[in-house]
């Protein structure tokens, strides 16, 4: 799994490294979807989030994917300092979810890798897709009816282009 899962995150930092320094006017605006995001917690402690993440996974019984992610004081979260230095030479690293991993699971984000979300907040998604996902919908209303009333959708716009 993990020799699968190198070249996907390889490829989807260096998404991240390039696509944050650009906007849209500077490239393709076919190659930017937006995709929303169903959020249950936003705090600015990542120890706090990670108890809700974690409740969140065991009450909407989804799936805990933190990605390997650990927190860090400059990029809010990053991958491991030896698959940054692989994949860009670089440490620290970070790319949000959303650019090719549609689903329904429980993760930890941070909210400054986003153009329209707040900054500095770590926010635990349990979903994410097409804007009018019908599986959005279902997590939503999950969500507000075991225990998560605030549960909200946020859509941001994501870089899908290639990267080179």
């Amino acid at each position: 799994m993990r020799k699968f899962l190198l070249p996907v995150i390889s490829a989807m930092l260096m998404h991240a490294t390039i696509s944050f320094a650009l906007d849209d006017s500077e490239l393709e605006a076919g190659q930017w979807v937006e995709k929303s995001f169903v959020i249950v917690s936003s705090t600015k402690s990542y120890d706090e989030s990670l108890n809700k993440a974690k409740e969140a996974a065991k009450t909407l019984r989804y799936s805990l994917d933190l990605r390997d992610l650990i927190p860090d004081k400059k990029t809010g979260l990053t991958f491991s300092r030896a698959t940054c230095e692989e994949s860009f030479d670089s440490y620290p690293c970070y790319f949000p979810r959303g650019r090719s991993d549609d689903g329904k699971y429980v993760s930890i984000e941070y909210s400054s890798a986003f153009k329209t979300f707040a900054k500095g907040y770590y926010v635990v998604v349990i979903a994410n897709g097409s804007v009018d996902s019908p599986m959005l919908k279902s997590s939503l209303k999950l969500a507000r009816t075991t225990g998560y009333s605030d549960a909200y959708v946020k859509t941001d716009k994501v870089f899908l282009g290639c990267m080179h």
